[in-house]
């Protein structure tokens, strides 16, 4: 009867050791699952921090330069570039702006900068006997039309050789007339005037015999307005 005892006691500590190998490899088992779900959670913690830390520094760095560029764009409002209001003044009163042309005066007149007066002559070259015909032009160089008195009154052709006076209108006793036209934009007229080949300190009508060939220039004015000198010449025969 003992040995019965001593034969179960083993077996009953047989299956005790059995179980109890078999929860100590159940509890590794799971020990070894919440370890690997463990590092699974963290490793996944790991790999997604980087990436929502990243997205909204990439979207703020967009902005920035987004911002950047857009005041670039706009510029300072007082720098030259920009297209502040300096630059607007500064456009509005450049000389080739409408604002900038002056108006035409009140009275119709023209200004003595309205005027351009050339002076020209018939022909190049005069034979001796051939009275040299003078010619005086008028233009209006305005962009409107104005009155101006071309009549005699207002006219002076002078002759000059070698640097010294020979005729002059202004010393003669001429018909002084006023005639006032109205000239257009461009507008061009003539007056023409016939030298005796005279000199106006001695004679204006009669030709002098002392004036002898060579180059001479013709300068006319009209109101105080001078044109360039215009050669000519007097040939021998």
């Amino acid at each position: 009867m003992d040995s019965k005892r001593r034969r179960q006691s083993a077996e009953v500590y047989r299956r005790r050791r059995i179980f109890v190998g078999i929860l100590a490899v159940l509890l590794m088992a799971l020990g070894g699952l919440l370890t690997f779900l463990v590092l699974g959670w963290f490793s996944a913690d790991d790999q997604s921090e980087p990436g929502s830390d990243s997205a909204p520094a990439s979207v703020s760095g967009s902005a920035d330069e987004g911002a950047s560029d857009s005041e670039a764009e706009e510029g300072d409002p007082t720098s030259p570039d920009s297209g502040g209001p300096d630059s607007e003044d500064s456009g509005n009163d450049s000389p080739g702006s409408p604002e900038s042309e002056e108006a035409a005066p009140e009275d119709g007149s023209c200004r003595s900068g309205d005027l351009l007066v050339r002076a020209e002559t018939g022909s190049e070259s005069y034979a001796p006997g051939f009275a040299p015909m003078l010619v005086m032009e008028v233009e209006n160089t305005a962009d409107y039309a104005c009155t101006a008195d071309l009549g005699t009154a207002e006219q002076e052709f002078v002759v000059a050789h070698a640097g010294a006076t020979v005729f002059s209108t202004a010393e003669c006793s001429l018909s002084r007339e006023n005639l006032e036209v109205e000239l257009e934009p461009g507008q061009v007229e003539r007056a023409n005037f016939t030298w005796p080949r005279s000199d106006s300190s001695e004679d204006c009508s009669q030709p002098d015999s002392s004036l002898g060939p060579g180059s001479y220039e013709l300068t006319v004015s009209l109101r105080g307005v001078r044109s360039e000198p215009q050669e000519f010449i007097l040939s021998e025969g």
